[in-house]
């Protein structure tokens, strides 16, 4: 039977991203009752305000932060099979009245240093690994709430700043003089200053004419503009988003993580005309297994991926050995500017490198419509 993709950011969504994946990106709101739920839109389909419910008068498919840790078959991968989590904190509707609207800079900061608490408190009894999770929101002001929540874990801001109101054709316009001001390598340098671990980027950035409009060097995954890319970045994480099938190889090849919509099982062919792997970061190929699947013809490729799943050794169960000959490959291949000896201290059971190139499932599974 064809895979049937759940609801995004659903409890069978988020297992079965980090199952398949190298792990998975999710949506927190705080609800009234002061609970953690995983949903991404401003409002329900029938138009009320997820931080105004209670987390039990939710939608069917929406699960709570706790849940989603009670699960052995979301949280084994993670805490032992080295996947990755991005969690990003929502902002609530102006009109929920929650955090007020223009002059409410206090509000929004002190609902955000409540949810930092909330993940910290949920998160402190699993001992997730130091490069396993980051944290991130469009919220202007989540850095500040960081530091008055006293939090250890590590931070990103989602940069040009999307407003929490108004349809995509809004936020895109409200947007787009921040795009244009700030080009990648930029971006970059701003993430990099404030210790920020990585920089989640739109695909805008590096992909299609859109990428010319920012001042500054242009970038890209192709040619003269990619070298231009892996020069600047000296292996600073880039998760790009939507990182759409067409580019997905490319984003790989680049040395970029790509947070994906797509995580059917039955894709095993892209666009592009090469076999799909999707955990190229927790099951990594050597270059003998990579040549077996990039030259496998087309009617065979789910044939030889299913024997590499099974023959491929994961992350976790590899010798240090083997660990250090990935890591100088893709430093020498991406110019990493960290030595292998600290690479290494980050390589354990429970967490990679952050330099490592990644496919994150986008809400889980991918997105879907109309369901949060």
């Amino acid at each position: 039977m064809a895979w049937q993709q759940p609801p995004e950011n659903s409890l069978a969504a988020l297992v079965h991203g980090m199952q398949v994946s190298d792990g998975v990106e999710l949506d927190l709101r705080l609800s009234a009752d002061g609970e953690l739920v995983i949903y991404h839109d401003t409002r329900t389909a029938d138009g009320r305000f997820p931080e105004c419910e209670d987390a039990l008068s939710m939608p069917n498919h929406v699960c709570t932060f706790d849940q989603i840790l009670a699960e052995p078959d979301f949280t084994d991968p993670w805490l032992e099979g080295s996947r990755f989590a991005c969690i990003e904190l929502k902002t609530p509707h102006p009109s929920s009245g929650k955090t007020g609207w223009m002059m409410s800079g206090q509000a929004r900061t002190e609902h955000m240093r409540k949810m930092i608490e909330l993940v910290d408190e949920a998160l402190e009894p699993l001992d997730v690994g130091d490069s396993s999770t980051v944290i991130y929101s469009f919220e202007p002001r989540l850095l500040k709430a960081a530091e008055r929540a006293g939090s250890k874990l590590r931070f990103a801001r989602l940069v040009p700043y999307l407003r929490p109101w108004g349809n995509s054709f809004v936020k895109r316009i409200f947007a787009t003089p921040y795009f244009i001001a700030l080009s990648l390598p930029r971006l970059m340098r701003l993430q990099r200053n404030v210790g920020a671990p990585m920089l989640p980027a739109a695909l805008h950035y590096l992909d299609g004419a859109r990428r010319h409009m920012t001042i500054g060097t242009t970038v890209g995954i192709q040619g003269r503009q990619l070298t231009n890319l892996t020069r600047k970045r000296k292996g600073f994480p880039v998760y790009v988003w939507p990182a759409k099938l067409r580019v997905e190889r490319a984003l790989m090849d680049a040395g970029l993580t790509a947070i994906s919509d797509e995580l059917s099982p039955d894709v095993t062919t892209l666009p592009t005309g090469e076999a799909r792997w999707l955990r190229p970061a927790t099951q990594p190929l050597n270059q003998e297994q990579q040549n077996k699947l990039d030259s496998a013809v087309t009617e065979h490729h789910a044939s030889v991926i299913a024997e590499l799943q099974r023959e491929v050794t994961p992350w976790p169960e590899l010798s240090n050995s083997e660990k250090t000959v990935f890591l100088k490959n893709w430093s020498k291949k991406w110019l990493w500017e960290r030595d292998v000896d600290s690479l290494m201290l980050e390589s354990t059971e429970s967490s990679m490198p952050w330099e490592v190139s990644r496919i994150i499932g986008h809400r889980g599974a991918g997105r879907t419509y109309g369901t949060g």
